[in-house]
């Protein structure tokens, strides 16, 4: 059995973005320690931030959307620098 490893990069806002793209924006918008029922988060990130998958259809007019992609086309050997 292979072994895989999840390369994915933890999403915070130290991550960097692409040239223009707007920073990551984290904030606790509810928090029980101040008497909230829930802690609540709120997240902005641009679509391209951090570990993603460009989907054919970003380039090509009639290529496939990521939610219609195989798994099997996200999995396989990698190099991480």
């Amino acid at each position: 059995m292979r072994k895989i490893y999840d390369i994915s990069l933890t999403i915070s806002q130290a991550l960097p973005v692409w040239q223009g793209d707007p920073r990551v924006e984290l904030e606790r918008s509810a928090k029980m320690e101040e008497g909230a029922q829930a802690n609540l988060s709120r997240l902005s990130i641009s679509a391209h931030c951090g570990t993603h998958v460009d989907a054919p259809y970003q380039f090509l007019a009639d290529g496939e959307r990521v939610d219609r992609l195989p798994l099997d086309v996200l999995i396989g050997p990698a190099q991480v620098v």
